[in-house]
């Protein structure tokens, strides 16, 4: 069922809106939709946009997260020993996704994973929008307008 919801071609559904979240955090929560139906799977975007360097991460979850993106540098990631034969990295800290490809051995006919252990150091990609565009073209999910998602302005002072 997720691979079939992957594969197929995706939107995003409502007027995508900021909230707060915990510590400092802001959330969007956006609903995604095959041919303008709920597929029940949304996008969530969580930013932290008063810490620097930039760090958010972006979502499918359908209830569980299937696909993520980890752009930080601030908390090292370690593959387990069971993972694709092509991922050589262990250990590293730098932006990185977690693909459905690469952790579905992790479910069970009943039950999507808890987490998603197995991730790849993501492209050499900079800018939020770029990650996000990027993100929708791995996932299948049609361009969003430009400027339709940004990530949320600085709160405090740094």
């Amino acid at each position: 069922m997720i691979d079939e919801m992957l594969a197929s071609a995706k939107t995003l559904g409502g007027v995508p809106r900021w909230e707060p979240y915990q510590r400092g955090e802001a959330r969007l929560l956006v609903p995604l939709q095959i041919g303008g139906v709920s597929c029940g799977a949304h996008v969530e975007v969580n930013a932290y946009p008063n810490i620097n360097p930039l760090r958010f991460r972006v979502m499918i979850c359908a209830p569980n997260c299937i696909w993520r993106i980890d752009y930080t540098d601030r908390e090292p990631h370690v593959n387990p020993l069971v993972r694709p034969s092509d991922i050589t990295e262990h250990r590293f800290d730098q932006p990185h996704y977690h693909a459905w490809a690469d952790n579905r051995q992790f479910s069970s006919q009943n039950a999507l994973p808890d987490r998603l252990p197995v991730a790849r150091i993501l492209p050499p990609i900079r800018q939020f929008d770029a990650t996000f565009r990027w993100f929708c073209s791995q996932t299948n999910i049609a361009q969003p307008p430009a400027g339709l998602i940004e990530l949320p302005l600085r709160t405090m002072l740094l």
